[in-house]
C-alpha cells in the first residue's frame, strides 16, 4: 500500500492530468470548428464519455455525490457506442439513418448501460459483466467496420492517412482494453494494467492533437472543397445520355497533367459511358484513362469536388436513369442494371439520395 502511494499514486494522477487536459483540447477544437452540429455532438459525446471514464476510474470516485456519479457512469458505460458515432461522423458522409437502425442502437446502448450498472453494483455477478463486455466488443467491432468499410472509395487524402492511423491503433486498442477487462473479470484488474490504460489513453489523444493541430477537421468531415459539377441539360425526347462532353470546373492550380487527365476522364464518362459498368473501381477507371489511381483521384476530388468515388459514379448514373424514366416504358430494374447497378436495392437508395424521391415517385411525375 506503501508503494501505491509512494509511485503509483503519483504516476496515476500525472496521467489522468495529462489526459485531460488533451481531451478538454479537443472539446475545444470541435466547438470551434466550422462541422455540421450532427458531426460535432457525436465528436463531442465521446470525448466527453472518455472524460468521464478518467473520473469513475479515479480511485477516490466513491466519496462522490451519488447524484454526481449515476451520469458519470452512464456516460462512462457509453463509451463505446459513443466512438463507434464518432467515427461514423469522421469517415462518413451520408449519417442517415432509418428509424428501426435508431431504435435497434438506443435499445443496445440501454442495454450496455444496465448490464454495465449491474455488473459494477454486483447484481447479476459474472454473467451480468460477460454480457455488458460483450455488447462493447460488439460496438468497437462496429467502429472499426465504421473506418475500413469505404477505405477504396474515400478520395480525400487526408482521411485516407487518418482510416489507417485508426485502424493500426484506436479500433485495436479499444478491443484489446475490452477483451483484457473480461480475461480479469470478475476480479478486479491489477493497478499496473489501469496505468497502461491510460497512457494508452494520454498517447493516442496526444497524437490527435498533432494531427489535428496539422490539419483543421474540416478537411475530413467538412463540405466539399469545390462546387460539385452539373451535368448540362439533356433534351426531354432523349432516351440516352448526352453526346456533348461535360464542362469541367477547373482545378485551382491549372497543371497540364491534370489538364489531360480531366480531358480523358471526361471522355470515359460522357463519350463512353464508363460509368455503367457493373463493379467499376477507381483502380479500373484510372487504367482506362492512362493514369495512376494517385492521380484519379486527386482530379475527382481537387477539381471536381467529390470525397467519394461512389458518389461520383452515382452522379452520372442517377442523371442517366432519371431521364430514362421520363421517356422510356422499361422496367426499373432493367434500367437500373443498364447504368451500372447490380441490384434494385442499391439503386432505389442512391436515386432516393440524390433526387429525394423513389424511382416510382419521380416517373409517376412525367408529364
Amino acid at each position: 500500500m506503501t508503494a501505491f502511494f509512494l509511485v503509483w499514486a503519483p504516476l496515476d494522477m500525472a496521467l489522468r492530468g495529462a489526459a485531460a487536459s488533451l481531451l478538454l483540447f479537443h472539446l475545444a477544437n470541435i466547438m470551434v470548428s466550422r462541422l455540421p452540429l450532427q458531426h460535432r455532438w457525436r465528436l463531442v459525446g465521446f470525448v466527453t464519455s472518455v472524460l468521464a471514464y478518467l473520473l469513475c476510474s479515479w480511485p477516490d470516485f466513491a466519496s462522490f455525490n451519488a447524484l454526481l456519479r449515476l451520469p458519470l457512469l452512464a456516460l462512462c458505460l457509453m463509451s463505446a457506442p459513443l466512438l463507434w458515432l464518432a467515427l461514423r461522423a469522421v469517415f462518413e458522409d451520408d449519417l442517415r439513418a432509418s428509424p428501426w437502425a435508431v431504435a435497434a442502437v438506443a435499445a443496445l446502448v440501454a442495454l450496455a448501460i444496465v448490464l454495465g450498472g449491474m455488473a459494477m453494483s454486483g447484481v447479476g455477478g459474472l454473467i451480468s459483466g460477460i454480457g455488458h463486455k460483450m455488447v462493447l466488443i460488439g460496438f468497437a467491432a462496429a467502429s472499426v467496420w465504421a473506418v475500413l468499410k469505404d477505405w477504396r472509395s474515400d478520395l480525400v487524402p487526408q482521411r485516407r492517412l487518418l482510416r489507417s492511423w485508426v485502424t493500426a491503433s484506436l479500433g485495436a486498442y479499444v478491443l484489446l482494453v475490452l477483451c483484457v477487462e473480461l480475461v480479469y473479470m470478475p476480479s478486479r484488474a491489477p493497478a499496473w494494467l489501469e496505468l497502461v490504460n491510460l497512457g494508452g489513453i494520454v498517447g493516442l489523444t496526444g497524437v490527435l492533437a498533432v494531427i489535428c493541430a496539422r490539419h483543421p477537421l474540416e478537411l475530413w468531415m467538412g463540405p466539399p472543397v469545390a462546387k460539385l459539377v452539373e451535368l448540362p441539360a439533356r433534351h426531354a425526347d432523349s432516351a440516352l445520355p448526352a453526346s456533348a462532353e461535360l464542362p469541367l470546373t477547373p482545378a485551382p492550380v491549372a497543371l497540364d497533367r491534370k489538364a489531360a487527365i480531366s480531358a480523358r476522364l471526361n471522355k470515359a464518362m460522357v463519350g463512353k459511358r464508363a460509368y455503367a459498368q457493373e463493379g467499376l473501381s477507381l483502380a479500373q477507371l484510372a487504367e482506362q484513362i492512362d493514369a495512376t489511381p494517385v492521380q484519379l483521384r486527386e482530379v475527382i476530388n481537387q477539381a471536381l469536388g467529390y470525397r467519394n468515388f461512389n458518389d461520383f459514379l452515382h452522379h452520372y448514373r442517377i442523371d442517366e436513369a432519371a431521364q430514362r424514366l421520363l421517356v422510356q416504358d422499361l422496367p426499373i430494374l432493367s434500367i437500373a442494371l443498364d447504368v451500372g447497378y447490380a441490384s434494385i436495392g442499391p439503386f432505389n437508395r442512391a436515386f432516393k439520395q440524390i433526387k429525394r424521391v423513389t424511382p416510382s415517385e419521380f416517373r409517376a411525375q412525367k408529364p
